[in-house]
């Protein structure tokens, strides 16, 4: 009889651990998916009425040169 008991008592405690075991993985293998850092994407490039903007601000082009390029970005749509 003290056979089967402790070998019933082996069985629960190896069960308990393998349980805590599986559970305290399953945390851990969470915890580490939210933490990891996320993928940054690369920045943006400039659309060209930025670029545009830009060189007008710094007067690099006239008024009249901004507003001939900002009529042409707006016939090809390259502006939005």
């Amino acid at each position: 009889m003290m056979h089967s008991t402790a070998g019933a008592a082996f069985w629960s405690v190896t069960v308990l651990v393998l349980w805590l075991l599986v559970m305290g993985g399953s945390a851990w293998a969470a915890v580490r998916l939210i933490r990891r850092p996320r993928r940054q994407l690369p920045p943006s490039l400039p659309s060209p009425l930025e670029i545009l903007e830009r060189r007008f601000a710094a007067g690099e082009i006239t008024r009249d040169d901004f507003d001939e390029a900002r009529a042409r970005l707006r016939e090809h749509n390259l502006d939005l």
